[in-house]
């Protein structure tokens, strides 16, 4: 007997899946709804099984509307979702993301599949929730949508907190699942509550800070790499001669300058003027950025001069010509600076460059981290390995470099996970996911 049932709702490749499967929870999916074709090939290829026996659905509102596009009463609804303890769903962000355009519960096409999460919670009373969003979902321009769902999940009975569990991996250390990506995701973890009048409101279940032992600058990316003689096909992450004429460029440049200290403002080349490129209109952020940058230009105009000469650096790319150094703390004098030792990123906003700890968030699009120390970018397995998925998921060649990529971008930390359901089923006297040998408590009576 499984410990506890669950459903994956925009399933993805699996996040939930992952985590609530592993030995020490023992949960049995036994629904995944994802609409994405591509998602869905790694999934079944992942859980043959489900794929067998029909348990992973393409559109979530297949079970929640009629084909005429009316709301299915919920009795229908009921019938077409299998009983379950828990309810998974990473419903999709490009409502809330900074990317997009912000429209909230206001997209018809996105941001309302809310609505049919709640039709299913409705419908089934599962006993516990967790859903996962981006941060930007608990910021100020969604205030009235997060007040929404909440007071929307309170009126179904569930017990969630007011205040966003906000979480990334890498401030989880690695025995408590963590991993080096910077990812800051907010979960709403929602438990049944059926004494009538009881308090709905409650306090976050997890820390802002979950780990205050653990200093995340203590991560080492080369820890989660591949072995060279063991990435497939390396000619399809190794930087091209334009990449790298780039990046000695610029380690020219940080190796050179005279300075012990390199500037903590982004370094722009075309705003190496003697007098600032101030116009009427320009905001006051890019004003005191293009007087630093000519500051800084007068400064050390020969060595500049001669350094965009010699790497004709004028030619390059408008966002090739920009670096935002982010290494300071770890390589503080002149002597030391080696952008090949770093993380570097080829942002459309410029050069980025971080010490070799952990990494930003892995995005949906190609700014795939480059490992300076191995001249190429990261593989889809080691992408993988930053949202805590076995290499099996994209080591089987299942879908192209470049959906894995997005599909990882897209993914939830299968060790945040882990941690936030943790402290969800704590919180209601259960030990799932601590000892699933030992604890005791089995499946919670279906609704």
């Amino acid at each position: 007997m499984p410990m506890f049932r669950f459903i994956d709702l925009f399933a993805g490749i699996g996040g939930f899946h992952h985590a609530l499967t592993a030995p020490d929870f023992g949960g049995q999916c036994v629904l995944a709804v994802e609409s994405d074709p591509k998602c869905q090939q790694i999934y079944a290829a992942t859980w043959p099984q489900m794929a067998a026996t029909g348990a992973i659905a393409g559109d979530i509102r297949a079970m929640t509307q009629a084909p005429t596009g009316a709301d299915r009463p919920l009795r229908d609804v009921a019938k077409l979702v299998p009983d379950h303890d828990v309810l998974c769903a990473g419903f999709p962000c490009q409502p809330f993301s900074k990317s997009g355009a912000q429209q909230g519960v206001a997209d018809s096409t996105r941001g309302t599949l809310f609505f049919d999460i709640l039709r299913i919670i409705e419908a089934k009373r599962p006993r516990f929730l967790i859903l996962e969003n981006v941060r930007n979902l608990a910021g100020p321009r969604h205030a009235h949508t997060w007040a929404s769902i909440v007071a929307s999940l309170h009126a179904q009975g569930y017990r969630v907190s007011d205040q966003p569990v906000v979480i990334s991996p890498h401030k989880l250390s690695p025995a408590e699942g963590g991993a080096p990506q910077s990812r800051e995701r907010v979960f709403i973890l929602g438990t049944r509550v059926d004494e009538p009048g009881a308090v709905l409101n409650q306090q976050p279940l997890v820390a802002a800070e979950p780990s205050p032992d653990w200093d995340p600058n203590r991560w080492n990316i080369e820890d989660y790499l591949l072995d060279e003689a063991d990435v497939p096909h390396p000619e399809r992450y190794r930087l091209r001669p334009t990449e790298v004429a780039w990046l000695d460029a610029w380690q020219d440049f940080i190796r050179g300058l005279p300075d012990d200290m390199l500037p903590g403002f982004p370094i722009w080349v075309d705003a190496f003027t003697s007098t600032p490129l101030n116009h009427a209109g320009t905001p006051a952020w890019k004003k005191a950025i293009l007087q630093k940058n000519s500051a800084f230009y007068n400064r050390h105009r020969a060595f500049i001069d001669a350094w965009l000469a010699r790497h004709q650096v004028p030619d390059f790319p408008a966002s090739r010509r920009k670096l935002e150094w982010q290494a300071r703390s770890t390589q503080p004098t002149r002597a030391r600076r080696n952008l090949w030792e770093l993380t570097i990123h080829l942002r459309p906003s410029g050069v980025r460059v971080k010490p070799a700890t952990y990494l930003p968030a892995l995005v949906a699009i190609t700014q795939t981290s480059i490992i300076g120390s191995r001249r190429r970018r990261i593989t889809p397995v080691e992408a993988g390995r930053l949202q805590g998925l076995p290499d099996e998921v994209f080591g089987a060649g299942v879908v192209d470099d470049a959906t894995a990529y997005k599909q990882a971008g897209n993914a939830v930390n299968t060790g945040v996970v882990a941690h936030v359901a943790r402290a969800l089923f704590a919180s209601a006297g259960l030990g799932w996911g601590q000892d699933a040998v030992s604890v005791g408590g089995g499946l919670a009576p279906a609704a």
